[in-house]
């Protein structure tokens, strides 16, 4: 039963994510630190905020999807900047692969989220 945004695992999922992307960021270059360090973790902990945000704004659902969307946005963003940080040998292409489609999956249960509005 779902009694908060806590309770989403598309929150817990995106919350664990921010978490590891703020461990993973403190191995990048010292030349990153505010290009891509910096819209990592402002990206990775948009998602859940953005999640927490439109559980409490959901009784208004073009508030709500909306906040969603940008969810998305920012997942997509981290797909990017993951996919850079692999280009620059910044990260093992494994973990790099495997965080996107973690990132991907986040994208997928925020699309089904926006849709299924109603059942949470």
């Amino acid at each position: 039963m779902i009694k908060s945004f806590l309770d989403l695992d598309v929150y817990q999922e995106s919350f664990t994510l921010s978490l590891e992307i703020d461990e993973l960021t403190k191995t990048y270059p010292k030349s990153e630190k505010f290009l891509l360090v910096d819209q990592s973790k402002r990206a990775s902990r948009a998602v859940p905020a953005l999640i927490a945000e439109a559980y409490a704004k959901r009784e208004t659902i073009k508030v709500f999807q909306k906040l969603l969307r940008d969810a998305i946005g920012e997942a997509n963003e981290m797909i990017n900047h993951l996919a850079f940080a692999k280009a620059k040998d910044y990260i093992v292409p494994k973990k790099a692969d495997d965080l996107v489609d973690r990132y991907h999956i986040v994208g997928k249960k925020l699309t089904k989220l926006k849709e299924n509005w109603k059942n949470y």
